[in-house]
């Protein structure tokens, strides 16, 4: 389901629904640095992931970092991650921060999908179904609490950048790393 882009969709997990000050807003320098991070970052997520991660409900950027770090399995990636974000000019707080900003844009097209799916979900046999609810329940679950997390500044970058953003994520597969698997197609596509 997250094969390419699980770095920035796991980064979702680090949001919250109260509001607090940005320290990344989103600009053509830092998308430029992350867009330079992508074919690293693809060549980084062919391993065995951890896709569940559990997200808090706060806007803390440097704790929401501890969080994910804490679950996260692979120390080895880890330390790969943090060496990557630090050759393209970030803390790794902040690549968490500016990965979630630059996953909104999708997260919030595919509401609509993800709300169909959840009503498609009886048609699907019981085990992929709980992986597939699971799935839906986490994506509706980012939206909410990054869209809590987006200040006025945010939302005037991401309105800004919103082509350019849609052109980075349909580079990482779009939609379809965000859907459960085989809901895309359940959901009537």
């Amino acid at each position: 389901m997250l094969k390419q882009s699980h770095v920035v969709l796991s980064v979702l997990l680090l949001v919250s629904t109260a509001p607090a000050m940005a320290a990344t807003v989103l600009t053509d320098k830092n998308l430029d640095q992350f867009e330079a991070m992508i074919p690293k970052l693809q060549q980084l997520e062919q391993r065995p992931q951890n896709k569940q991660f559990n997200l808090q409900q706060h806007c803390d950027w440097p704790r929401h970092y501890r969080e994910l770090s804490a679950q996260e399995k692979d120390s080895n990636y880890q330390a790969q991650i943090e060496q990557l974000v630090k050759q393209h000019g970030f803390t790794p707080q902040q690549f968490v921060e500016l990965s979630a900003k630059v996953s909104w844009p999708v997260l919030h097209s595919v509401q609509p999908m993800l709300d169909v799916s959840r009503q498609a979900l009886m048609f699907l046999p019981a085990a992929q179904r709980e992986k597939a609810e699971l799935a839906i329940n986490q994506g509706q679950q980012y939206h909410q609490t990054l869209s809590g997390c987006l200040t006025d500044d945010d939302k005037t970058a991401l309105a800004k950048h919103h082509d350019r953003i849609m052109q980075i994520a349909k580079r990482l597969g779009g939609v379809e790393q965000i859907l459960p698997p085989g809901m895309l197609n359940a959901g009537g596509k």
